[in-house]
């Protein structure tokens, strides 16, 4: 990117940012925090600033002026900013939405979201979504008894996304038998918005 960019990206976050009451304590914070990181990633913040303007019934004055949506917007931008993959940062956008929109905050798994999320590649999401997490027993195969994929089912029950049923089968056996864990469920939840 030439400089010329670099300045045109950096007035269109600031343009964003002085449209959005209250986001100036919060973004005055990160850019203090991530300083060098934010400038030389402007793209990647204008997408962040962009999903805070489009989404003013989410991102209200009384949510910007909360402490602890501001410590979550803190840890999430810092993250954000690092990620390559943009449809993981699509994901990522939906993770910190329903942030935003928990009534728990404090409760919420943003941190274990965001270190799930980096942990995957697209073909584990794509796994993910082949999966069918609404069935309950154990008895599946993601693709059935095919060698297919197999080492990203096990990152997933290496997540914890999926449960592996370990017990004994007769026969040979290509594929785990697995399950979608509770963590897995509220997770999936994030990565299916974006398919």
């Amino acid at each position: 990117m030439n400089e010329k960019d670099q300045i045109i990206l950096e007035d269109s976050v600031d343009a964003v940012i002085s449209t959005i009451p209250q986001i100036g304590m919060v973004w005055g914070l990160c850019t203090a925090l991530f300083g060098s990181a934010v400038k030389l990633r402007q793209k990647k913040a204008l997408e962040w600033v962009e999903m805070i303007r489009d989404n003013p019934y989410i991102f209200t004055q009384e949510l910007l002026k909360n402490e602890i949506f501001q410590d979550g917007f803190v840890c999430a931008l810092e993250k954000y900013i690092v990620e390559r993959n943009e449809e993981k940062r699509k994901c990522f956008r939906n993770i910190f939405l329903g942030f935003s929109i928990s009534g728990d905050k404090q409760g919420f798994p943003l941190e274990k979201f965001i270190h799930t999320l980096s942990q995957l590649s697209e073909i584990d999401i794509e796994v993910l979504c082949d999966a069918r997490v609404t069935r309950e027993n154990k008895d599946y195969q993601i693709y059935g008894n095919k060698d297919y994929r197999i080492s990203n089912i096990h990152n997933l029950i290496n997540l914890g996304i999926l449960g592996n049923d370990p017990s004994s089968r007769l026969g040979p056996l290509n594929a785990p038998f697995v399950w979608v864990s509770e963590f897995g469920k509220e997770f999936v939840k994030y990565i299916e918005d974006e398919k």
